[in-house]
């Protein structure tokens, strides 16, 4: 019997579109959330900025931007494998991957070994890119939100048919400490904990084991055919990155 997954959120979107001030009101929100794990950050980009940013930002703006500009480096090839490398290692039970805003290779290559996505941007259209991401690096779609700096309160709009938690997060402002408070983001919260049981509970419901070159998967209970697919993806991935198996691309 194998142990839950970690859960690895990759922060997804164009640049300024508030993703590291999300990723610390999430954080913060999730912290006060009983029985939910600690949420662990991964700042997989070289502009300086660390979990550290936003409270530091709030208290003091000239420090921040001193020990950011400090801290600011090229995104050269061997940051990314850095970066991968953190991913890929991170056995956290819920972790949040920062990474830049251009859906290119070296972002591929740091985002393989995560597990989902919240995508957000200013303007929708500008998530089309990220939903290609998605797809090639086999990142599953938790939320898709509009950044609306001008407006004034958030604004749900639904799940639709695919399950996607949608909203519209408004004033997303480095320093500004009132994000946890704001009615998207703790929604938005709560529905990641609560898949987070889902994933956990989904990853730890199968015996599976890979003997003789097969990949035997057995269910408590009978399974679907989806279920089957995400399962035995999941377990591929995890066996590639552990050195189990070796070969191409799943």
């Amino acid at each position: 019997m194998n142990g839950p997954r970690p859960m690895k959120i990759v922060l997804c979107g164009p640049p300024h579109s508030g993703k590291s001030c999300l990723r610390d009101g999430l954080k913060e929100v999730i912290r006060g959330i009983a029985g939910a794990p600690y949420p662990y950050v991964i700042t997989a980009v070289p502009d300086g900025e660390g979990s550290w940013y936003q409270e530091t930002a709030g208290a003091n703006p000239d420090l921040a931007a001193e020990i950011k500009r400090a801290n600011k480096t090229e995104f050269t090839d061997a940051q990314a494998g850095k970066f991968e490398v953190w991913v890929n290692r991170c056995e956290e039970p819920l972790v949040f991957i920062d990474i830049g805003g251009i859906a290119d290779d070296k972002n591929i290559q740091i985002c393989k070994g995560a597990t989902h996505a919240i995508l957000i941007a200013g303007n929708m259209d500008a998530l089309e890119p990220w939903r290609t991401f998605c797809r090639q690096t086999g990142l599953e779609i938790i939320a898709e939100l509009h950044s609306d700096y001008h407006a004034q309160c958030d604004v749900f709009v639904d799940y639709l048919e695919d399950g996607i938690f949608r909203a519209s997060v408004h004033h997303l402002e480095r320093g500004d400490l009132t994000i946890r408070s704001r009615p998207a983001v703790q929604a938005l919260s709560r529905c990641i904990v609560a898949q987070l049981v889902n994933w956990s509970n989904q990853m730890s419901a199968y015996n599976i084991i890979f003997e003789n070159g097969v990949l035997v998967i057995g269910f408590g209970d009978p399974a679907q055919n989806d279920e089957i697919l995400r399962t035995a993806v999941a377990r591929l991935k995890t066996l590639t990155e552990d050195g189990t198996l070796a070969g191409g691309e799943i």
